[in-house]
């Protein structure tokens, strides 16, 4: 699944790989803490329209929206209002995802 708007794009991370990467180039915990091995949450990737990532985004399957969203060391963005939007407007994209799986 990818969400688009005109600056930003947010992709899954889609292998443990992309959670390695990820981690080491947010230095957040996304892959040490093996957050690719949560049933609960999906894990995606905001990018500027350039390929730049600018937040990590973790959104649960439980709770059907974005819990948390983190930049380089878990800071907040400019972008984070509208990256945590986004994701949460395309909730219905994730759930009948999962109930197709």
């Amino acid at each position: 699944i990818v969400i688009k708007d005109k600056d930003i794009e947010v992709s899954v991370l889609d292998s443990i790989e992309a959670y390695q990467n990820e981690g080491e180039a947010m230095h957040h915990c996304v892959f040490k803490c093996s957050y690719y091995s949560r049933e609960d949450s999906i894990i995606l990737s905001a990018h500027d329209k350039d390929g730049n990532r600018i937040e990590t985004v973790e959104f649960s399957l439980t709770e059907n929206k974005v819990i948390q969203s983190r930049g380089v060391c878990n800071t907040n963005t400019e972008l984070h209002d509208r990256i945590v939007k986004l994701v949460n407007a395309n909730a219905h994209r994730f759930i009948k995802a999962r109930a197709s799986a």
